[in-house]
């Protein structure tokens, strides 16, 4: 007699080592899999969270501490004979005061903890000095700088280098660029006391000066002042040499009433960014400079002086391209969907809006995200076949593809397209930013 096969079900079937092992390790790869993903999203959420909540209280930090401040004050009569209390209770009383905003009456807790201060202890001159500051009290301030002995201790030192910063800070924020810059100059005299230089605090300190005088500088020129703008930013010019604003501005005055140091600016200047340069005010320091030569019976110089301007004019046209002689215009953007993103391509019109025909001329298009370069597209804009020439009816069109896509129209809104002209790559001129919309 013949067995009958057993029929194999769902529910007899019998699975093999290797199957029951095989899913095993499958249902453990999945758990954990799962388990990461689930870990890492919990992650990027509890930094969102973070972040946000860091924001916050950057945000509103200080509203809270003036707010729990002003309750211990209210809870507490701090200012009861405070005058016969210990250094550290009027030092600690002035800055809740000054952490309540009530700074008249921190400037009274501060000024008992100068008095009963220990030799050497600097903290509650500065602190006096910030809240005499925060009440435009500067001159105040400066006579408390001035009431304390210079000596060769790091924590005065220390003390008179920030204080000073801090007065600087101030006139500059009121406007008074000529007593910020001298304070700024106190600051860097006790700063270069000191035998360890951080560059960082130093380079802010020259910073600071140099801004200042070049704000004093720029308020003489408008004044007709000329000679005294000439002597502030020779005073910025030795803490910044390298500088290439300050040597502009200082050939700029220059060219009227000494050309020939200005000429000296000048050249310097050519061999850096000749595309920033006013070639008309360069042209006509060189021909007032030559005329001084021949009132001075300086011949050879004369010449020399005219055939620069000449040497000049060929460089500029053959080399340099300034940003006022081209109309740059964003003619259309397209962002047109293909399969799951955005292509981004955009059409330029350019316009020769100077007086000379532009007959070889090359464009960056640079692609850029939040600031961060990503892509750079070079392109002809003027050649012997399709020059510029001045006022034209019609502009060169360009016609601009990156490779870059972008996943959603939100997205663009982070992009933007910079443009730099040149006839030489060795001077760019940059001539236009463009922000890309929907």
């Amino acid at each position: 007699m013949i067995k009958e096969e057993k029929k194999i079900t769902k529910y007899n079937f019998q699975k093999s080592k290797a199957q029951i092992i095989s899913e095993y390790l499958r249902t453990i790869v999945f758990s954990v899999l799962f388990a990461v993903v689930f870990t890492f999203c919990l992650a990027l959420h509890a930094r969102n969270e973070m972040i946000k909540n860091i924001s916050m209280s950057a945000e509103t930090r200080q509203s809270m501490d003036r707010k729990l401040a002003q309750q211990l004050i209210e809870s507490a009569e701090l200012m009861k004979d405070l005058p016969a209390k210990k250094y550290s209770v009027c030092l600690h009383t002035g800055e809740l005061y000054e952490t309540a905003g009530d700074y008249e009456k921190a400037q009274f807790a501060y000024e008992l903890a100068v008095n009963k201060a220990k030799q050497g202890i600097y903290t509650p001159y500065y602190k006096l000095v910030c809240v005499l500051v925060m009440q435009d009290k500067l001159l105040e301030a400066e006579d408390i700088l001035k009431g304390v002995k210079d000596q060769t201790l790091k924590p005065l030192i220390k003390f008179k280098t920030r204080s000073y910063i801090v007065i600087g800070d101030k006139y500059y924020s009121n406007g008074k660029f000529l007593s910020a810059a001298k304070n700024y100059e106190k600051a860097k005299f006790y700063y270069d006391k000191f035998s360890r230089k951080d560059n960082v605090v130093e380079e802010s300190i020259k910073y600071r000066i140099v801004k200042s005088y070049t704000q004093v500088a720029d308020i003489m020129v408008k004044s007709g002042l000329n000679s005294d703008a000439v002597r502030f930013l020779k005073k910025a010019e030795k803490y910044a040499p390298k500088d290439y604003d300050i040597r502009y501005k200082l050939a700029i005055i220059l060219s009227d009433s000494d050309p020939e140091k200005s000429i000296k600016y000048f050249e310097q200047l050519l061999k850096e960014r000749p595309q920033d340069i006013d070639n008309r005010v360069y042209g006509n320091a060189y021909l007032k400079a030559a005329n001084i030569a021949d009132l001075d019976n300086r011949p050879t110089e004369a010449k020399r002086y005219r055939y620069k301007v000449h040497s000049i004019d060929l460089f500029i046209n053959n080399k340099v391209i300034y940003k006022n002689d081209i109309e740059t215009t964003l003619l259309n953007v397209v962002t047109k969907k293909k399969l799951f993103t955005y292509p981004l391509s955009a059409v330029y019109g350019f316009l020769n809006v100077s007086n000379v025909d532009v007959v070889h001329l090359t464009a960056d298009f640079v692609l850029t995200y939040n600031g961060k370069r990503l892509e750079c597209v070079t392109k002809p804009v003027a050649s012997k076949d399709a020059p510029l020439y001045p006022y034209a009816d019609q502009p060169n069109v360009v016609d601009v593809k990156f490779k870059k896509k972008i996943f959603t129209k939100k997205e663009l809104e982070n992009y933007t397209i910079e443009i730099y002209l040149y006839k030489d790559k060795k001077y760019k001129t940059h001539v236009a930013s463009t922000k890309i919309t929907k």
